[in-house]
């Protein structure tokens, strides 16, 4: 059976966007999705292998296939010296020139602003970018050995716990250098990637269009990791980020965010306290409006409530404080201190 251009194109894709998933099974996966024979889904693996898009890394009844990655590395010294405009133009445009205009526009951002920080805050020696490219996706990390981003916003904040340092970033406008930076560089970044993920000492924070969270992980890297991806065939537009979250006509023009309230947990202290509260808020009173994303919170206190939707929104009647995803328990203590 032969299959019209347009059917074959979905196939590559198919595989092309779903062979990490599933590395020795990608053939029953396609077979199975399209309703194909096992024949034809060699095939068309096959085609792609010759094309050298994917790779055969084990042989036997059940291969595994990977994308080939193709890798460019830049390493730069001399950091307070840099020009991240330079670097853009010079290095990273040449190897993302040919892909669609919004993924341009993204990384064109992303790479602007996360170099921009390492230059002005990182207090490194040594920075590197290593752009990954294959049939599927393209990744951007951005590395260096500094002090750490979730150290550096602890001891500027004089927090207990780096972990705290990352909800100020998820906020939007934290900056220890507001001359110079509006503090809006990560928030717009982590919307306008299809991944984005932030690594330093024992903590990942990782977000997207829709959300942020954080994770743990058991070593202890020094230096900050940024990872920047975009998948070939992204339909972000960093426009509707930007339009979502701003206003030009509003003041100030970055009027709204949205923070995930997960993120003020630690281990496992539910969030019951006033000071956990005030913790939470600092920082709002520079918006119109703050989003409260209560995914995976299972229950707040009546004092971490009433100080956060009774006090604090009475101290502030202009800001509006917008809960969503809020459980039944979450959603039954809100209203018990709102009476």
């Amino acid at each position: 059976m032969k299959f019209s251009e347009e059917t074959v194109k979905k196939i590559n894709h198919f595989i092309l966007c779903n062979v990490e998933r599933n590395p020795n099974c990608i053939s029953d996966v396609t077979q199975s999705h399209f309703g194909i024979s096992k024949q034809t889904a060699a095939k068309y693996i096959g085609a792609l292998e010759k094309e050298n898009l994917i790779k055969k890394t084990s042989k036997g009844r059940y291969p595994n296939y990977q994308l080939v990655n193709e890798v460019s590395e830049f390493r730069y010294k001399e950091i307070p010296s840099l020009s991240e405009e330079k670097i853009l133009v010079h290095d990273i445009a040449p190897l993302i020139s040919g892909m669609k205009k919004n993924i341009v526009r993204a990384f064109d951002y992303a790479v602007s602003e996360m170099v921009n920080n390492v230059i002005d805050h990182s207090q490194a020696e040594d920075m590197q970018i290593t752009v990954t490219k294959n049939a599927a996706w393209t990744q951007i990390l951005v590395e260096d050995n500094g002090i750490g981003i979730f150290n550096k916003i602890q001891r500027d904040l004089n927090l207990d716990d780096p972990q705290n340092a990352i909800i100020e970033l998820a906020k939007g406008k934290f900056t220890s250098d507001s001359k110079h930076h509006s503090g809006e560089g990560i928030f717009f970044t982590s919307k306008i990637c299809d991944d984005f993920a932030i690594v330093s000492e024992n903590l990942i924070y990782k977000g997207d269009k829709l959300g942020s969270m954080l994770e743990k992980q058991n070593i202890n890297m020094e230096g900050t990791r940024v990872f920047l991806k975009m998948y070939n065939d992204s339909k972000i537009d960093p426009s509707d980020i930007f339009d979502e979250y701003s206003d030009l006509e509003k003041t100030p023009s970055f009027y709204k965010t949205k923070v995930p309230v997960k993120m003020l947990e630690s281990g496992d202290v539910i969030l019951v306290s006033r000071s956990q509260a005030k913790r939470l808020v600092h920082g709002f009173e520079k918006f119109k409006e703050v989003i409260l994303d209560f995914s995976d919170v299972s229950e707040i206190g009546q004092g971490f409530a009433d100080e956060l939707f009774r006090v604090w929104q009475n101290e502030h009647p202009d800001i509006k404080l917008l809960p969503i995803n809020a459980c039944e328990r979450v959603v039954k203590m809100i209203g018990h201190v709102l009476g």
